[in-house]
């Protein structure tokens, strides 16, 4: 099955990439731990994020047929992260996500930042004569 990601933008923070697993949001790790400042990714995601709260899929950018294994960590996988990272704004990213990212992807299934890209995702046809 193919994993479509959502992209979400925050003009401090930059884009994370999300993924729906089993009726549940989760982050693209890299996305996150590049947020918060770790210079090696991989290395913050094996040493900070518990094995159950993380896991592999084969990604695709929608619109593309290129499709790539990429970590992607849960809530919890997420708070790991932030409560490990020696970042100042780290307390302001991970407010960004549990309070606007998680809850609008709970309640919609989505998320989208500004009108175009709204009616560029949501509403394609509008385009149409």
């Amino acid at each position: 099955m193919k994993n479509m990601i959502k992209i979400f933008e925050n003009d401090e923070f930059g884009k994370v990439r999300t993924v729906i697993k089993d009726g549940e949001p989760w982050l693209v790790g890299k996305d996150v731990a590049e947020i918060l400042g770790y210079s090696n990714t991989r290395d913050a995601l094996s040493r900070h994020v518990d094995t159950e709260d993380k896991t592999t899929v084969v990604i695709s950018d929608s619109g593309s047929n290129y499709k790539s294994k990429t970590t992607i960590i849960n809530e919890s996988g997420f708070y790991s992260l932030v409560l490990s990272s020696k970042m100042p704004r780290a307390k302001e990213f991970r407010r960004w996500v549990t309070a606007e990212v998680l809850p609008t992807i709970r309640r919609t299934g989505g998320y989208v930042s500004n009108e175009d890209m709204f009616i560029k995702n949501y509403l394609p046809f509008l385009d149409e004569p």
